[in-house]
């Protein structure tokens, strides 16, 4: 074989490398791409590209209890970590990742979800799981889960801590707690920096984020903390808190217990406190009659990193990384 013969061999075996190395080295950028440019999206190849490929995994822990009693609701701190929830503690802390669970409202006038216990468990989840995303659903007439929006996980965090602050002041106490780091009083940042000298055994070397990845964290002993800095035994004789508090069932004891908490309604979506970061256009109507081609297309010309497949009724059926998606045909496109 003569050189002309191997350069052209070459040649010809190290462009559709190249090509295939930079669309993996640059899929991000491909994907913020083709996120800006997803709605005029006409004309792509998606022969390798499948709704499949980026189809997002849903958490469906065991919210209710031995005895009924469930997380989600009105429950003392010292319930949730006990052996009532012993299926939910084994379930969040099995191996594994997922990207999103659901909020069921069920029907107008069922309680279903507090405040706190969505904050809770949001944080929980995308620790433990990894969970980006929390998909909101609820009973419309005969149709369950049917899809009411769609939110961030870190987004949701945030408006509820901004809405309701304690919950974020709970979270903050409960991890200085894990890590012994004592929280700065308000005033300390107007003394020398000199005189603030903490205890020798006020630190550990591990932060917060380090904590979670090894693996010790018990996530219901975790909920019982929180749910303490919350939660409200009234003295005899004190009068009732204001208004923001919802008194627990009753429990043993003459004392009457209370959280600081509201509970959430499919109208905090449209016209309440988290109307801002639940997205209830991140859908596309699933027509069983699309080819692969033209689902792959509807959801790249979708809006937002996820976006739900909803069947008849509007129910929810799946989740899909739209993101994932677009990388996925920015890299097919590319290597074309």
């Amino acid at each position: 074989m003569t050189q002309a013969s191997w350069v052209g061999l070459v040649e010809h075996a190290f462009w559709p490398v190249a090509v295939i190395v930079l669309a993996v080295v640059l899929r991000r950028q491909i994907g913020d791409f083709l996120s800006a440019v997803g709605g005029r999206i006409t004309r792509v190849s998606v022969m390798s590209v499948t709704i499949e490929l980026a189809m997002a995994t849903e958490t469906v822990p065991p919210w209710q209890g031995f005895g009924g009693d469930d997380v989600r609701g009105l429950v003392a701190a010292q319930m949730v970590n006990d052996s009532y929830f012993g299926t939910l503690r084994q379930s969040l802390r099995v191996p594994g990742t997922a990207d999103f669970f659901v909020v069921d409202l069920k029907s107008d006038g069922r309680n279903e979800w507090l405040t706190s216990r969505l904050y809770l468990f949001t944080y929980v989840l995308s620790r433990l799981k990894g969970v980006r995303c929390i998909v909101f659903t609820a009973t419309r007439g005969d149709i369950g889960r049917s899809f009411l929006g769609v939110a961030g996980a870190e987004e949701l965090l945030r408006t509820l801590a901004t809405a309701e602050p304690f919950l974020r002041q709970a979270r903050l106490q409960v991890e200085a707690d894990q890590v012994r780091i004592v929280p700065a009083p308000p005033y300390a940042a107007q003394q020398p920096a000199a005189s603030v000298t903490p205890p020798e055994d006020t630190f550990v070397p591990l932060g917060i984020d380090e904590w979670w990845q090894s693996g010790e964290a018990d996530p219901l002993h975790i909920a019982e903390q929180f749910l303490e800095h919350i939660q409200w035994v009234q003295p005899p004789g004190a009068p009732d808190p204001e208004a923001g508090w919802l008194q627990l069932p009753s429990i043993p004891g003459p004392d009457k217990t209370w959280e600081h908490a509201t509970w959430i309604t499919a109208s905090d979506l449209t016209d309440g406190t988290i109307r801002d970061v639940v997205q209830p256009g991140g859908y596309v109507l699933d027509d069983r009659s699309w080819s692969a081609e033209e689902r792959v297309r509807s959801v790249a010309q979708a809006q937002g990193d996820f976006v739900a497949l909803l069947g008849p009724g509007r129910r929810f059926e799946h989740l899909v990384d739209r993101r994932s998606l677009l990388e996925a045909l920015g890299t097919a496109t590319v290597a074309q």
